[in-house]
């Protein structure tokens, strides 16, 4: 897993456990109803894990093939210059 997947899966437990907590009356939110926030948060964050999850097979097939069809970075000092050839003629004349 990525460590934004882990991120995601980690916000979302948190933030799970949280709404559980309120939920059983545990907590009580009454006095601050802001707390309310982390039942759709916690919706959020699953929705994001599942997307990260299911692309993360996808991103690692396209680097792969990004990697397999770049080519090699040609310098100047790379290349030799053939002998009895003037470099600044082209193929073509």
């Amino acid at each position: 897993m990525s460590r934004l997947t882990k991120i995601m899966l980690e916000l979302t437990v948190i933030n799970s456990v949280a709404s559980g907590l309120f939920l059983t009356g545990i907590i009580n939110v009454s006095a601050a109803p802001g707390l309310y926030v982390v039942f759709p948060l916690a919706a959020v964050f699953y929705g994001m894990f599942l997307i990260c999850r299911m692309l993360q097979k996808d991103v690692v097939e396209f680097d792969a093939e990004h990697r397999a069809h770049t080519a090699p970075d040609i310098h100047p000092h790379n290349v030799e210059h053939l002998h009895g050839h003037d470099h600044h003629e082209s193929i073509a004349a």
